[in-house]
């Protein structure tokens, strides 16, 4: 029925759905960077968000950049390599790049970095947090399994927004 009634909707009345649903997601973030703790190793002064691939958000997430979240500056930045994304603290991994996903979480295995995207099956792929739509509105889905891995705490705040899955075993 969703589909149906976006379908029959004129394209630039489809687009202003997309950019609400861009600024959701962009505050959603910010509050993914106040509800997670890392590790006191990190202490950097810095919080790097990265996108991974082109940036879905239209430079939604650069008012972000220079505000401070748990005592911390962000920087916002796009990366293009899994070596580039280890020094993230936060990745945001664009859904065209869906099928870089396994290498990447590869590179990240036992890093502290927060895996954030938007295609469908990311959090049962080992993905952390994997934003969906439900009757035309944004969810959360989180893999608290993948995030406690990365030695990350998940405050219950974020934990209240969100459901619970966990990783598909293939």
């Amino acid at each position: 029925m969703v589909v149906a009634s976006m379908m029959s909707t004129p394209t630039s009345a489809q687009e202003n759905v997309r950019l609400v649903e861009q600024d959701i997601k962009a505050g959603l973030l910010y509050n993914f960077l106040r509800y997670t703790h890392w590790p006191a190793t990190q202490s950097n002064a810095t919080i790097d968000v990265c996108i991974y691939g082109a940036d879905p958000f239209d430079g939604r997430l650069r008012p972000m950049a220079g505000r401070t979240v748990n005592q911390r500056v962000i920087s916002i930045r796009e990366v293009h390599s899994s070596a580039d994304a280890r020094s993230c603290a936060m990745i945001f991994i664009n859904a065209q790049e869906r099928a870089a996903w396994p290498r990447l979480r590869a590179e990240l295995a036992r890093r502290s970095v927060l895996t954030v995207s938007d295609y469908e099956g990311f959090a049962r792929a080992g993905g952390m947090l994997e934003f969906t739509r439900v009757r035309n509105r944004v969810g959360v889905l989180i893999n608290l399994d993948a995030a406690t891995a990365a030695d990350l705490e998940v405050q219950d705040r974020l934990l209240r927004l969100a459901t619970i899955v966990s990783s598909d075993s293939r």
